[in-house]
């Protein structure tokens, strides 16, 4: 995240409307004596993306950041991130009972990478109400309002804090400021891979194992067995037609014995009449 123009109208020690420009500053330093307001620029900073201020020890906190004389106060911020350019703006209002809070929070997209957020410039508005934009912010920039804090606008007094807290945690929270918890999910899908893989490797090899006799002495065997049963087809291949015939002419002379065993029982069954010497 790259500030190119922070307007602050109300805000904390900034009474009257203040603007602070970044563009064309690769480093800056605020410089000033004690209450000039360098801390307020970055709380306004911080403010118009998150909604709180790091100091305040409470998220919840917004009455610290309008000025205690005026009963509105605003903070805008255009800021660049990968190569899109979006402004960002909250609203502070003091109540009749003298409560504040902020009736007003918008997030927009610019349409010229170049522009400031002008009136008459082209914005595509990305998110409405404070906490939507700062949801929207947390996805946009990748950090949620602590990380930021730690990271980026680090109070005073709490580096030290954060060299020397517990390792696990730092770890934890450098994870997520680096977007190293791609590298986990690549894990995940590489173990669920290889354990798909492992288990088909299994089922093959289970396989294979069934045919564990196919030598090439058992492959010659089978080869020699084939040619012998072809052999033994044509053979048979052969042999059919005079089958075919064979039992044709056995049909006939079952035929033809029958007839003649029907004449011969006729011809047994005949008698010598009485009286015939006669």
């Amino acid at each position: 995240m790259r500030p190119v123009l922070l307007e602050m109208a109300g805000f904390g020690s900034f009474r009257e409307p203040t603007t602070v420009d970044f563009t064309g500053a690769d480093y800056f330093a605020f410089v000033g004596p004690t209450g000039a307001g360098k801390s307020t620029v970055i709380d306004a900073l911080t403010f118009a993306l998150y909604g709180s201020v790091p100091r305040w020890d409470n998220s919840r906190t917004v009455a610290l950041a309008l000025a205690p004389t005026v009963n509105r106060g605003t903070v805008r911020l255009v800021f660049d991130v990968g190569g899109a350019r979006y402004v960002v703006a909250r609203e502070l209002r003091r109540a009749a009972s003298g409560s504040v809070s902020v009736r007003g929070a918008r997030l927009e997209r610019l349409r010229d990478p170049s522009g400031t957020g002008g009136v008459d410039e082209e914005s595509e508005p990305l998110a409405d109400g404070a906490g939507p934009v700062t949801k929207a912010v947390e996805e946009l920039l990748g950090l949620p309002f602590g990380d930021f804090c730690t990271c980026v606008v680090l109070p005073q007094g709490e580096f030290a804090e954060f060299l020397h807290t517990e390792p696990r945690k730092r770890q934890e929270k450098l994870v997520r400021i680096l977007g190293l918890g791609v590298y986990d999910v690549i894990a995940r899908e590489a173990n669920s891979e290889a354990a798909a893989q492992r288990q088909r490797a299994e089922v093959l090899a289970e396989q294979l194992s069934a045919y564990a006799d196919s030598t090439e002495e058992a492959e010659e065997e089978a080869a020699a067995r084939v040619a012998e049963l072809a052999e033994l087809a044509d053979r048979v291949g052969a042999a059919v037609p005079e089958l075919a015939a064979a039992s044709a002419a056995l049909e006939s002379a079952e035929a033809g014995a029958g007839q003649l065993r029907a004449e011969q029982a006729r011809l047994a069954a005949l008698a010598v009449p009485d009286g015939l010497e006669d």
